[in-house]
């Protein structure tokens, strides 16, 4: 086993953009199990800063959170990644770059029965954190990985972990329609679910690399609402808890972190979570797109709907309207930048947008209109006197 044989680091700490663990079981040796790990993390093209190395891994209990071992681990390989041919139909796309850092290790450990977690830290955020509290570029991330006891897997510790397969260039515009797949990959086809969850802060402070702290590892300080660890995009941005794909209407410009646990189930339980932390840079680009919200109501004293494209795109050319009715009529058809149509009746309609028909850049989407107009609330009140009861009347 890699054993913890002292500590020399630059003095130039690296501030981490992203990062994850995952490993594979390989064999048993002598009633022990040997697991392949990597750590791999992420931070932005010429940010002048370096990655730790050695960085300290350090392997839990997962029940009682006594301290396993702490490890030694220097970087296996290094890679640079970009976007070099950004989509044509974004404007002022910015630059996506990020330096990569593999840790590659083998570790032997017992079996148990709680099974264990293995951690690393770093101690520093980048600064200006939209969606942290002010201050948060001294604050830390901390990376895990969970390996399951038998008792929890059924028998069969040998796991092998969620591994994220999504790619990590994405151009996300403020205000725009995005997808970002953290969609994972299972060796043992367990069934995989996603869910946000909250970032893990580091276990210390300071300028060198320390071996982190035991469990439960602190979370980071999310700012007031709309952000929290369930929304760190805001409530305008989900993730699909089959696929593990966010998508919805991206925040203002910015950096936020995001967090996305997958959890692995076998034969109905939850064997291991495993975690990716990345921030995400929301640039100020637009996307030539249709873009509309899921749906529309219309349920006062109008049937008349008036609609303009979330997307404001200078690369957009041409809008055309549809507006049709619940059996597939078309309705009403404009090529104006605002939509408007009155509905003959109520009931369920939709609306379908197309922009740049037979031209680069062509998209399109529908939305549901609903159309319930005539509803109106209503009450009076008696007898509003202090400390007497009031009689509300629908």
């Amino acid at each position: 086993m890699l054993i913890l044989a002292g500590f020399a680091f630059s003095a130039k700490g690296s501030h981490i953009t992203g990062g994850e663990m995952y490993y594979t079981f390989v064999e048993i040796v002598n009633g022990q199990y040997r697991y392949n790990v990597t750590m791999k993390l992420l931070q932005r093209c010429a940010s002048g800063r370096v990655f730790p190395n050695p960085a300290i891994i350090s392997i839990f209990d997962l029940t009682s959170y006594t301290r396993v071992t702490d490890l030694n681990v220097n970087i296996s390989l290094n890679e640079t990644i970009s976007i070099t041919d950004p989509d044509p139909c974004i404007s002022n796309p910015p630059d996506v770059c990020y330096e990569v850092a593999y840790y590659n290790f083998t570790v032997l450990l017992p079996m148990t029965a709680n099974g264990y977690i293995i951690a690393s830290q770093v101690n520093f955020r980048i600064n200006g954190i939209n969606n942290l509290i002010p201050g948060s570029g001294n604050v830390g991330a901390t990376y895990t990985a969970h390996i399951p006891g038998y008792v929890m897997s059924n028998g069969h510790p040998e796991n092998q972990s969620a591994r994220f397969s999504g790619s990590d260039l994405v151009v996300v515009c403020a205000r725009n329609q995005f997808n970002y797949s953290f969609g994972a990959e299972d060796g043992d086809g367990d069934q995989l679910r996603y869910s946000f969850c909250s970032a893990y802060a580091s276990t210390g402070e300071g300028g060198s690399p320390m071996p982190t702290g035991p469990p439960p590892f602190p979370e980071v300080v999310y700012s007031s609402p709309p952000f929290d660890a369930s929304a760190p995009l805001g409530m305008a941005v989900q993730v699909d808890p089959v696929t593990g794909l966010i998508s919805g209407i991206a925040p203002d410009q910015g950096i936020y972190v995001v967090t996305v646990c997958v959890e692995e189930i076998r034969d109905g339980v939850v064997i291991a979570i495993q975690r990716k932390d990345i921030q995400i840079h929301v640039a100020d680009c637009e996307v030539a797109a249709a873009a509309l919200l899921p749906e529309y109501m219309l349920c006062k004293t109008s049937q008349t709907i008036s609609l303009s494209n979330l997307s404001n795109s200078p690369l957009i050319n041409t809008t055309e309207w549809q507006f049709i009715d619940a059996a597939g009529n078309i309705l009403h058809v404009s090529n104006t930048p605002v939509g408007t149509f009155t509905f003959p009746g109520t009931g369920l309609f939709t609306v379908k947008l197309v922009i740049n028909r037979n031209q680069p850049c062509s998209d399109s989407t529908t939305a549901l209109v609903r159309v319930y107009p005539g509803f109106f609330p209503d009450f009076s009140s008696a007898g509003i006197c202090i400390n007497k009861p009031t009689q509300f009347t629908d």
